[in-house]
């Protein structure tokens, strides 16, 4: 829960009586420069003026092209239609966040907004607070193209992502009443956060899919704009969460899985020079976790809820003896610093002196075992990405902080919990990250640990020619 924070005085400006439609709507004042005021000359869109003529095409194309901002068509070229976002900051941004690569991208950054050159980084802070601003796609052919496509990829390929099929009722959970649930919410309550990432997911899908670069910038805007939209209106969802029914409590639960499936799906989108850690999905996998528990404690025993349904589905998640409490001793020389004990460089290493630390290590370990117990025991695909998933729930929050600092311990226990992933790259929401995460760590690895690694990357090299 976020403090209240006291607000500043208002400020009152003189109105515009004769301004534009644009500035009128948004409650700014509008200086009525003609044929395109200041503002949405800025912000590189029609300005439309009462009882007048809108911009003329070519005007408002010369604004595009100075401001620096690109704008595609369906067909991938270079059209007019509107930028992602009104507010000038946000506009800002959004382009700095989603724009493609290219040698001009200095020009959509605005001081202090970092680019971020994959899908799956971490969203600048200006996009990640929980602010108020809309970021938002307007409306248009260019939106309905792409809604239609995304909705239509969605219901073909992502409703039984997996080649061996789930339990009869949760299939059909998956497929019609989560649907219809998104659907119903949208409509009768104006609720669009399951939409919301259920489209991003599905652009994120077709970006893994495509080689064509006009489109992969298409799809990378779409899923990265759907991803902030839907973290903003689930934030406003999870505060109403103890006052909710238990229909929007399916909702919420429901969301935030999709939201660790789609957070999960990004890491295959990190770079690995430099490396990217899958930090997003290990924040956004202890934020669902923490959603979810807190529904658990509000629903009806007695009520007859899909997120029920779900949860007693298998795999069986909800024993943390099984989960991080199990036997982990087959890793332990993980831990161990490679230098042997009698060193003076393992002297110095103090990291596990610390209790605390110790701990959060042994719950990974434990818990990366009892996924390959269960990939030992024969589990079918679908219970095993959702094992992957875990980690990020069960997993404590430290390990994430000691991936941020990169400490070689944390990235050795990572790799080896990301050589897991490898053999189940033909699903598309792991693809080829288990290796691209190897790689990466092993490149920014100090040499002294790297010998730990050396087993997990000769599976790869002896595929390759001259290795």
């Amino acid at each position: 829960m976020q403090e209240q924070r006291p607000r500043g005085p208002r400020l009152y400006h003189k109105k515009s009586r004769t301004g534009c439609l644009r500035c009128k709507q948004r409650r700014v004042k509008c200086d009525e420069v003609r044929p395109s005021c200041s503002s949405c000359s800025r912000h590189a869109v029609e300005c439309l003026y009462p009882n007048a003529n809108p911009v003329s095409a070519r005007t408002a194309q010369n604004t595009r092209h100075n401001s620096g901002i690109p704008s595609h068509s369906p067909n991938g070229q270079t059209a007019s239609s509107p930028v992602l976002t009104d507010d000038a900051s946000q506009r800002a941004s959004i382009n700095a966040l989603c724009s493609p690569q290219n040698e001009n991208k200095s020009a959509f950054l605005p001081q202090g907004v970092n680019f971020y050159p994959s899908p799956g980084s971490p969203l600048p802070p200006s996009l990640d607070e929980g602010t108020d601003a809309d970021v938002s796609i307007p409306e248009g052919p260019w939106r309905r193209h792409w809604e239609i496509r995304l909705i239509h990829n969605y219901h073909q390929n992502m409703v039984q992502p997996f080649p061996m099929a789930q339990n009869p009722e949760v299939l059909h959970m998956w497929k019609y009443d989560i649907p219809n649930l998104t659907m119903r919410m949208a409509q009768e309550h104006n609720r669009c956060s399951l939409l919301n990432v259920s489209l991003a997911n599905s652009a994120l899908y077709l970006w893994t899919r495509s080689t064509d670069p006009k489109e992969r910038d298409e799809l990378f805007k779409l899923q990265q704009t759907y991803q902030i939209m839907c973290t903003r209106e689930q934030r406003r969802d999870i505060d109403e969460l103890s006052r909710m029914i238990s229909e929007n409590a399916d909702y919420i639960c429901f969301t935030s899985i999709r939201i660790l499936a789609h957070s999960l799906a990004l890491v295959q989108t990190l770079m690995i020079d430099p490396w990217e850690p899958p930090i997003q999905w290990l924040h956004m996998g202890r934020g669902a976790g923490q959603v979810l528990d807190m529904a658990k404690k509000l629903l009806d025993p007695d009520s007859k809820l899909s997120i029920k349904l779900f949860a007693r589905s298998k795999p069986d998640m909800s024993n943390p003896r099984e989960l991080i409490y199990c036997d982990h001793s087959a890793l332990d020389w993980l831990l161990e610093h490679p230098a042997g004990p009698e060193s003076i460089a393992a002297q110095e290493d103090r990291e596990l002196d610390d209790e605390d630390v110790r701990v959060v290590y042994n719950k990974a370990l434990s818990y990366i075992c009892s996924v390959q117990t269960a990939i030992d025991v024969g589990e079918p695909d679908y219970a095993i990405v959702r094992r992957f998933g875990g980690f990020a729930i069960w997993v404590p929050i430290e390990f994430s902080k000691f991936i941020e600092e990169r400490r070689p311990r944390a990235m050795v226990v990572l790799a080896h919990f990301m050589a897991l992933w490898v053999r189940y790259e033909h699903i598309w929401m792991v693809g080829k990250a288990g290796e691209m995460q190897i790689r990466g760590i092993y490149k920014i690895m100090p040499s002294e640990w790297k010998p730990k690694l050396d087993g997990l990357l000769a599976r790869f090299n002896q595929t390759e020619p001259g290795k």
